[in-house]
């Protein structure tokens, strides 16, 4: 039914299936010598068939088979390689400080900090300022605590003006950066002896 509303006999594709299974092992070594490591060579060979595939109906059977598979193939991995010069490999810990979109992933990072300079308080100042936080008024939470009011007071008072401290201290920084031990250099890929096209 495919290929009736296409107006092409249904025979057509599995000619063109058998012609790209037969030129898949020059493909394969073509791809190896473009992309240099088995792992890319093989991502490179099944994005050429996907790409030939699509396009078959173009394809013109009395033109070389072999010749437009591997003009599809250079042209994947030359667009590819275009793509990634803007990808930069970063340290994961480099997203960390990447700023965000509207500020939602700003207010993730404060949250985040807030947590931890709460993680910092003594467990008495910690909870006295998480139930101040919550709205519960002063003679309740000193009951809950079993602490008189006063002391309740003292604990979120000192606890608040260490919060703030850490919070607005630049130096102090919850989630430090290790140490990045410098990475090997990578020997610069050869082209010489590679034949594209």
């Amino acid at each position: 039914m495919y290929h009736e509303r296409l107006g092409i006999a249904a025979d057509a594709d599995t000619g063109f299936a058998e012609n790209l299974e037969r030129h898949g092992g020059s493909l394969r070594s073509y791809a190896r010598r473009l992309a240099g490591n088995a792992a890319d060579a093989d991502d490179l060979v099944q994005e050429t068939m996907l790409r030939c595939w699509s396009a078959r109906l173009r394809f013109q059977t009395d033109s070389n088979f072999g010749a437009w598979s591997r003009v599809i193939m250079r042209n994947s991995f030359l667009s590819s390689h275009r793509r990634d010069r803007f990808h930069a490999d970063l340290p994961d810990e480099a997203f960390d400080r990447m700023p965000g979109a509207d500020g939602v992933q700003d207010f993730a990072l404060e949250l985040r900090d807030v947590q931890w300079a709460l993680d910092q308080l003594s467990p008495d100042q910690r909870d006295a300022v998480i139930l101040a936080a919550k709205g519960v008024s002063i003679d309740e939470a000193a009951t809950e605590l079993a602490i008189p009011e006063g002391t309740f007071k003292s604990r979120v008072a000192r606890g608040r003006e260490k919060l703030r401290k850490l919070i607005d201290d630049p130096n102090a920084r919850p989630y430090r950066a290790p140490k990045v031990t410098a990475t090997p250099t990578r020997k610069p890929r050869s082209w010489k002896g590679v034949m594209i096209g």
